[in-house]
């Protein structure tokens, strides 16, 4: 079809359906009804009447759910692995677990021997922590610091300890900056090491992840003279919860 000189100063349909003109300032510009294209100076008309609203709505609600899809997959990608749900969900366990011959330097960059450390006769806590941590180490610290305060002067009859699992990065004066954000008391020590120890705590303790972004929250329970076999917590429990089960552990001084 030839296409005659365009007069009008906005658009003229032409007879096949689904095509216009339109005309911007000394352009003549054709374009397909359906397109997404944005011309200057030009007003598309409303192409075909006929076509319900509604499906457009649905395309867009369906473009909504894949941008959440996306979001979720970077999110996942980035840090989905911090993502523990909210706190006082979790499960717990009863597993033993054979502590490694390993020497890990504290806050003062004292050297000292894990086995020494968590063969304490009083209930010990345990979780696995990096200073870098966004999200769930912060949150664990934080229940751990409340544990600290509900304990009150009974605080001095619980080792707590947190392992670093970012050795490289978190220098003796690292946790030490870490551990005044959460007031720990002298019970509470932070570990850290070469890289090698640290895996192998971690590996024996069944958290290794691979690498530190896939760090998920991980509680450990050891009742007063019980040296392998320790309650798991998998997730984030609430101070109160943890009180629970060291109070069952103390108690009863011994895991069933």
């Amino acid at each position: 079809m030839q296409v005659q000189r365009i007069v009008a100063e906005e658009f003229v349909k032409l007879p096949k359906p689904g095509f216009m003109f339109c005309r911007a300032p000394g352009v003549v510009v054709l374009g397909l009804a359906l397109s997404v294209a944005w011309v200057p100076g030009c007003a598309f008309a409303e192409i075909d009447q006929a076509q319900p609203i509604n499906h457009h709505m649905m395309d867009m609600d369906h473009m909504q759910m894949d941008h959440g899809k996306l979001d979720s997959d970077l999110t996942g990608m980035d840090h989905s692995h911090h993502v523990a749900g909210k706190a006082g969900a979790y499960k717990s366990s009863v597993v033993p677990y054979t502590v490694p011959n390993v020497k890990l330097m504290d806050m003062n960059r004292s050297e000292l021997l894990l086995t020494d450390v968590l063969g304490s006769r009083t209930p010990v806590m345990l979780n696995f922590v990096f200073t870098t941590c966004p999200t769930i180490c912060p949150l664990m610290s934080a229940i751990f610091q409340q544990v600290q305060d509900q304990l009150g002067t009974k605080r001095t009859n619980v080792r707590m300890v947190s392992i670093s699992i970012d050795p490289e990065n978190d220098t003796p004066e690292k946790l030490r900056a870490y551990a005044d954000k959460f007031s720990m008391g002298p019970q509470w020590t932070m570990l850290t090491g070469t890289l090698a120890d640290s895996i192998a705590v971690q590996k024996a303790f069944g958290i290794y992840a691979g690498e530190k972004m896939n760090h998920t929250p991980v509680t450990f329970l050891k009742a007063q003279g019980v040296e392998s076999t320790w309650v798991r917590i998998d997730g984030l429990a609430k101070a109160v919860d943890i009180l629970k089960e060291l109070d069952q552990l103390s108690n009863s001084n011994s895991l069933k």
